[in-house]
């Protein structure tokens, strides 16, 4: 019987070792070899003390060296705390010490964006072991992993999921998919988020293969794109890979999740690509990965609904005395069950707070979602919104009171606000001194601000509009009116540009123009393109369009190997066939987030 997270990843091992279990951009790789790596790995980290109870953080790029690690963190009996090699120093600092991790994995391309204080190990390297040392077994209860989710006082805090947990998931898998539809999963999530442990374990748990890449906006770029028959996908990415038609040609299975799912989208899935099951599913990291999944027939009709619970899962309808509410009647949805959460690391108030006592079920615990819901008469849950101030943009989920604080903890920042305009992530500041009304008034303190915020935000929390008032707006009970809060003023049109000259420079600039909205848009227009409202998405459709155009590849990192649209227009002219350097991922996340930092004047959140 599977009793953790990762047994039934070993047990497809032992009977298929040939079967291919990741693809990459660094090629295939077997579960024979990623059972060996892991098993001599994890006996070198019990050497290093890793065990039951002992948290070890990961920080490794996306390769197959990410797999290997959560899985020989796991077969230890330790927890992994995934850390983005990509975050902010200081939030990194604060996962580790809140946590209290003492190893840390990780590669020497991560190494020097790693917090310093826990044991490093480095992958790559090779294992030693000492004789007799063995990874010890695993209880169902003990935590698997620890994932940092945004948090309402100001900092992130860390929910504990434990193995029983996740098999009570993997077997709701079992309930809802083939082997055909995990055969080629995409694993495209970050370790951050806890979709990626349906993604990697989906798969791998079912002897399936893991189709690895950057990110959603990275798929078209995946010399496995054409393995990939599972995908998990945000809506709102989904439709801008629709828009640059770069979805995978073999998907038979999509499932949308992290944001409101509209009928529209899913007739776009099964008209435009080769999907041929649709599914809605819900659910918040602290009752692990999902609680209700909904299939979306094709030719339906209405908004698509969340869906019924779970098998295993205890879903309540309830008002504020904790009462049951009728079919119809909104109120805000408790869940319970085998996959709820130990709850937050370091945090018993807001564990007590958030898991509470089940009325319906002695002894049991539910956790209060803050999502207001309504039971229709068939069972299936209606998703109405929000009871507090945590909201959703592109799947990132995002406590507007930890970016409050930090706006308000900027020098030259007496009070802010935050709110989510559409799709973009705003941010309103009065100043400490001589406030003033109107956007981009001073330029000097929206650069301080945007600076400051990015040494210790994720770019997903980081406001790409800033707002100046001299005053927040104030309900009756003296309390921030968020409503009252004013549409961001319509943006300037950017920096002068540069005309185009050659016949691919203009072509260039057409096709630029294009997708920003720029009649015409000029040569500095690559540079600017955060500031004209450009996101990764475009990026996406961008690199399409020229490789259609051009009839030669470009990828999106390739648009960012060039300063200007000049060199980029000199290369794709060059008959050589020469290929440029190419931005690693790490860099041109580095250089795009520097790019949006210098002045987000219509950027939308990506």
């Amino acid at each position: 019987m599977t009793e953790t997270l990762h047994s039934e990843f070993i047990e497809q091992a032992v009977k298929n070792p040939a079967a291919p279990a990741v693809y990459s951009d660094a090629g295939v790789l077997a579960y024979g070899d990623l059972n060996a790596r892991s098993r001599a790995l994890a006996e070198q980290l019990v050497a290093e003390g890793a065990g039951p109870g002992v948290p070890v953080g990961i920080c490794v790029e996306r390769t197959p060296d990410l797999l290997v690690g959560i899985l020989a963190i796991l077969r230890t009996g330790s927890c992994y705390v995934p850390l983005d090699p990509n975050y902010p120093a200081e939030r990194l600092d604060f996962m580790v010490r809140d946590s209290g991790t003492r190893l840390l994995l990780t590669t020497p391309a991560s190494l020097a964006n790693c917090p310093a204080g826990p044991t490093a190990v480095l992958l790559g390297e090779t294992v030693t072991t000492r004789p007799g040392e063995r990874p010890v077994p695993v209880v169902p209860g003990d935590t698997a992993y620890i994932i940092y989710t945004s948090g309402s006082t100001g900092l992130p805090k860390g929910v504990a999921i434990h193995h029983s947990g996740c098999v009570a998931m993997l077997a709701e898998l079992d309930r809802i998919f083939d082997g055909c539809d995990l055969s080629g999963v995409s694993a495209a999530s970050s370790v951050c988020f806890d979709m990626s442990v349906m993604e990697i374990f989906g798969a791998l748990c079912r002897g399936g293969a893991v189709v690895l890449v950057e990110s959603a906006v990275h798929l078209p770029e995946s010399p496995y794109a054409d393995r990939i028959t599972h995908l998990n996908v945000v809506p709102s990415v989904m439709n801008g890979l629709l828009d640059a038609a770069c979805l995978p040609p073999n998907v038979r299975t999509v499932v949308f999740g992290g944001e409101p799912l509209r009928r529209k989208l899913v007739d776009r899935a099964y008209e435009e690509t080769a999907a041929e099951r649709v599914f809605n599913a819900y659910g918040p990291t602290e009752g692990t990965v999902f609680c209700s999944f909904k299939p979306v027939p094709r030719d339906g009709t209405g908004e698509p609904s969340i869906g019924t619970p779970s098998t295993g899962v205890r879903a309540y309808v309830l008002d504020e005395n904790l009462k049951k509410l009728p079919a119809g009647v909104p109120g805000e949805l408790y869940i319970g069950g085998a996959g709820l959460a130990h709850g937050y690391v370091n945090r018993p108030l807001t564990t007590a707070e958030r898991f509470v006592p089940d009325p319906f079920v002695e002894g049991e615990r539910m956790y209060r979602t803050g999502d207001i819901v309504t039971f229709t008469e068939d069972g299936e849950l209606r998703f109405g919104g929000r009871s507090d101030h945590q909201v959703k943009l592109r799947g990132y989920r995002i406590e507007l009171e930890e970016v409050e604080a930090r706006l308000t903890g900027c020098p030259g920042v007496r009070e802010a606000a935050a709110v989510v305009r559409g799709s973009r992530l705003v941010g309103y500041v009065v100043p400490a001194d001589d406030p003033r009304e109107g956007v981009w008034l001073d330029a000097a303190l929206q650069a301080a601000i945007t600076d400051r915020l990015a040494t210790g935000l994720p770019d997903h929390m980081v406001p790409r509009t800033l707002v100046f008032l001299t005053a927040l707006p104030l309900a009756p009970g003296g309390k921030l009116d968020r409503a009252a809060l004013p549409e961001p003023p319509a943006a300037e049109s950017g920096p002068p540009l540069r005309a185009a000259g050659t016949p691919t420079e203009v072509a260039l600039s057409e096709i630029w123009g294009q997708l920003l909205g720029l009649e015409p848009a000029g040569i500095d227009v690559q540079a600017a393109f955060y500031d004209l409202g450009g996101d990764s998405l475009l990026l996406v459709r961008l690199a399409r369009l020229m490789t259609r155009r051009f009839g030669r590849r470009v990828r999106v990192p390739d648009l960012f190997s060039f300063r200007d649209i000049s060199s980029l227009g000199r290369w794709l002219d060059d008959d050589s066939g020469a290929t440029p350097e190419v931005v690693q991922s790490a860099r041109l996340r580095a250089t795009t987030r520097r790019a949006a930092l210098r002045g987000r004047r219509t950027s939308t959140g990506s």
